[in-house]
């Protein structure tokens, strides 16, 4: 009896050891897992590198993991490539909805229901962002920075010194403005589409806000589903209109060969050389954050600032495009589910808004804007009474970047755009076949 009752408790006790040593076992990986780190894949440039990096110091401090970021210009073919191979970051913040719906569709995506607090994500977010980020019912994409598309920047000083007091608020008084200029040997705009493989989407945003304002929300929204031929009426007249700035080599400071070389967040610059080579230029909110960097004594209002996009047809006079970097989840990890809500937050948009850009979390303080050009491209953005976000951003990837190539092709020739727009055509039929 004693024997069997030794052998009974050395079982125990042998049961008990294993059972201590799996528990550890579990509670160092648990612990290792929590205090490790996370892999990020974002487009940044400038001020919004210094931005990204102190917003993520501030969450590896508090929270002991490790965010190993890469950043890049040329997102499409580095995320493809590794996707492709298997070994996709946790964390992808994208430039826009394109791959968010491709990946989306192939399922590739972590359910962010799962991840996030939802109860205080809907205290701030409005339910449009949380849309726009939904694909076939599944919220798989969070925006976590956003912009106003289509505005006109200008040097305050030099443009009431050439002569316009007023801002145009139409195309046709823009164009007048555009003559003027001209007749006194400048040139009107600076532009450059140069931004790697991605050269040419500046120009998609010219379209974009011309095709809103020629032909308004629903055959805008029918052009990004790949439901509107590129060979239609309104997308080749969309084009046409752009043809009136990039097409007239009077109308761009250094001609194509300029605008075709020159970095977007360059382009800026002939505006404020003295005296300036160029008197309007057309880009986001964001590009506030690149005028300081490179021209840190100009100070907003006073020295630049800017304009909405003018008015084509009356009927879509208030029609407003924007845009938004959507934040994309292929590994649900302990630290990417606690990275991501940390990016969603107040505390780390705050970091965004305090270089000027916009963001979708609507609680984020209006003080944490650093001036009044700011809040004032939010105002253009809450006021608008059509607000459509950026197409090509929406449309699947292949014919986005399809759309920034052509940009290239036709500020190259354009008198090709008949074929240019036939291949685009092609592309949506073959992309959109596919989904």
């Amino acid at each position: 009896m004693k024997k069997t009752v030794k052998v009974l408790l050395s079982i125990l006790i042998v049961i008990l050891v294993i059972l201590v040593l799996i528990n550890w076992s579990l509670f160092k990986k648990k612990t290792k897992k929590s205090s490790g780190s996370v892999s990020m894949l974002a487009v940044a440039g400038g001020a919004e590198i210094d931005a990204l990096n102190a917003m993520l110091k501030a969450f590896e401090e508090a929270n002991s993991i490790k965010v190993e970021l890469e950043t890049t210009r040329d997102l499409d073919a580095v995320l493809t490539t590794r996707v492709e191979a298997g070994n996709p970051p946790d964390i992808v913040a994208l430039p826009g909805p394109g791959h968010m719906i491709s990946f989306g569709k192939d399922g590739k995506l972590a359910d962010l229901k799962k991840m996030l607090n939802m109860r205080q994500i809907k205290k701030d977010y409005a339910q449009g962002w949380l849309d726009l980020g939904t694909v076939d019912g599944n919220l798989v994409g969070l925006f976590y920075k956003s912009a106003t598309k289509g505005l006109v920047w200008y040097n305050s000083k030099q443009l009431k010194a050439i002569g316009i007091n007023k801002t145009p608020e139409t195309w046709d008084e823009m164009m007048q403005d555009c003559k003027m200029i001209i007749e006194k040997g400048v040139t009107p705009f600076a532009l450059g589409v140069e931004s790697g493989a991605a050269s040419g989407w500046v120009g998609t945003d010219w379209i974009e806000n011309i095709f809103v304002r020629l032909h308004g929300p629903k055959k805008y929204k029918e052009w990004q589903d790949g439901k509107l031929a590129w060979t239609s009426s309104e997308v080749k007249e969309a084009w046409q209109y752009f043809g009136k700035i990039v097409a007239n080599e009077k109308m761009i400071y250094g001609g194509k060969q300029y605008a075709l070389s020159t970095n977007f967040g360059d382009a800026h610059a002939p505006l404020f050389s003295n005296p300036p080579k160029a008197y309007f230029h057309q880009q986001a909110s964001f590009i506030q954050s690149f005028i300081q960097e490179t021209f840190p004594n100009l100070k907003p209002v006073e020295d630049f600032t800017f304009f909405g996009f003018p008015s084509i047809n009356p009927k879509y006079a208030k029609a407003v495009e924007s845009a938004g970097d959507v934040l994309v989840v292929f590994n649900n990890t302990p630290e990417s589910k606690k990275l991501l809500n940390y990016l969603a937050s107040i505390e780390a948009q705050t970091y965004w808004a305090k270089i000027g850009n916009l963001v979708p979390n609507r609680n984020v303080p209006l003080s944490a804007f650093p001036d009044e050009l700011t809040k004032k491209a939010a105002e253009i953005l809450s006021k608008a009474e059509i607000v459509v976000f950026d197409a090509g951003d929406m449309m699947p990837s292949d014919v986005n970047m399809e759309f920034f190539g052509a940009v290239v092709n036709y500020i190259q020739d354009p008198s090709k755009l008949d074929s240019i727009l036939e291949n685009l055509d092609k592309i949506r039929k073959d992309a959109f076949a596919k989904m």
